[in-house]
């Protein structure tokens, strides 16, 4: 807005008779400016459905607890991961997966090596809040090499070489097809959250 300042005119003003000008009107009119504030702008908020984040070619699956929360800028037309330190054009938002994979495994690996700095420290610690770290561990841990004695088929019995016995998860049976129950047997085996196996792979029988 610009504001002109004048004086006020008299309530009677009289005309010079020699120019015929209103000595009440000054010779000059100034304009103050008022400084324009910008406008605001518009931040929506949406949510990102996709849960499942594949690492290792899918093999290992980072799990989202909830979806997470985009917050887009109607007039720069980009949007902010809230917690996650990523920003990106809303035109690619289709990256945002890889992006998400690679932001994570970017903070996992500077907090294995202990050189996290402050701000990021801040920025794992509220990722960590939002991901299933611990199968996420589970999934992306090495197999560790076991010997055991197939006791039965049905249930799936074995023995372990430390003499535990454990009922193992009918959707190991396949591995252990080709065995007969008596069968020592030597193989490469994921523990899960409570020590149980999670996976076992890379069977070989054991000469008798």
């Amino acid at each position: 807005m610009i504001a002109f300042t004048a004086e006020s005119p008299s309530a009677n003003p009289q005309f010079s008779p020699v120019d015929g000008i209103n000595p009440s009107v000054p010779s000059q009119v100034l304009a103050s400016p008022t400084q324009l504030t910008p406008p605001s702008r518009l931040i929506r908020t949406y949510d990102f459905p996709q849960q499942l984040i594949p690492l290792d070619g899918g093999k290992t699956l980072l799990r989202l607890r909830a979806p997470l929360r985009l917050a887009v800028d109607r007039i720069t037309l980009e949007f902010d991961v809230e917690n996650w330190g990523i920003r990106m054009r809303c035109d690619d938002v289709h990256e945002l997966p890889r992006q998400i994979a690679r932001r994570f495994l970017h903070l996992f690996s500077r907090a294995d090596a202990r050189v996290l700095s402050n701000q990021e420290q801040a920025d794992w610690l509220k990722i960590l809040d939002q991901v299933d770290y611990t199968q996420f561990s589970v999934e992306r841990a090495a197999p560790h090499y076991v010997e055991g004695t197939l006791l039965k088929k049905r249930p799936l019995t074995v023995e372990w070489h430390d003499g535990v016995v454990e009922h193992l998860p009918a959707s190991h049976s396949p591995v252990f097809f080709p065995l007969d129950e008596g069968d020592r047997f030597s193989a490469f085996a994921k523990l899960g959250k409570d020590n149980e196996v999670y996976s076992i792979e890379r069977l070989a029988l054991i000469p008798a």
